[in-house]
């Protein structure tokens, strides 16, 4: 690859492209347009009883493999809401409220969790690319002195940084879709078992 394409593609990814991403950035860790909210609280999800009341949801055999089951995204929504609705005519009018509440907790406990882990990763992801701008910037320089159209080792190692950084920047946007992936799943799911637990 000529020296001067490479040099043009490394001064739009470490100037240019880094800035766009900045101008959005509420946090300097935080790379995604949506903006940051590292946990959930069941308040804004839940209008049941009270889940803190509700004891520990691992205690229940039934209401764990609900959740291990209902909090997997490859499950289809319907299906998840259907084995919702089945698990709550199968309880005895007693135990209704109590054990769906339960259920709540756990998917609250589970969803939320696994929510907080992919921001986490997001924002690791953040940090290699911002380390990686610093590298091309680096390369860049090295290969401005170097003779044009060498095919040096230094153009070559430029080359592949920038491909990477290419194209983790143009699957940001999809990574940054998933944490409200998961928070859609568990307003749904929160929604199904509110309307079973008052029926």
């Amino acid at each position: 690859m000529p020296a001067r394409f490479l040099l043009a593609a490394a001064f739009a990814v470490a100037a240019g492209g880094a800035a766009a991403q900045e101008a959005a950035r509420l946090d300097p860790d935080w790379p995604c347009v949506q903006r940051k909210v590292p946990t959930l609280t069941p308040a804004a999800i839940w209008t049941g009883p009270a889940i803190e009341e509700a004891g520990d949801w691992r205690d229940d055999e039934e209401v764990r493999e609900l959740v291990n089951l209902l909090s997997q995204r490859r499950v289809p929504q319907d299906e998840a809401e259907a084995t919702i609705e089945s698990f709550a005519e199968g309880l005895p009018a007693e135990e209704r409220s109590a054990r769906l509440t339960l259920l709540f907790a756990g998917l609250f406990d589970t969803m939320n969790a696994e929510r907080s882990e992919i921001i986490e990763g997001i924002e690791r992801y953040a940090r290699h690319q911002k380390a990686l701008v610093e590298t091309i910037r680096e390369q860049k320089e090295t290969v401005e002195v170097s003779p044009v159209g060498t095919g040096s080792e230094a153009e070559q190692q430029l080359f592949w940084n920038l491909r990477i950084f290419e194209e983790r920047r143009q699957s940001l946007p999809y990574i940054c879709e998933v944490p409200r992936l998961v928070e859609q799943r568990l307003f749904a799911l929160g929604r199904a078992i509110g309307t079973v637990v008052s029926e």
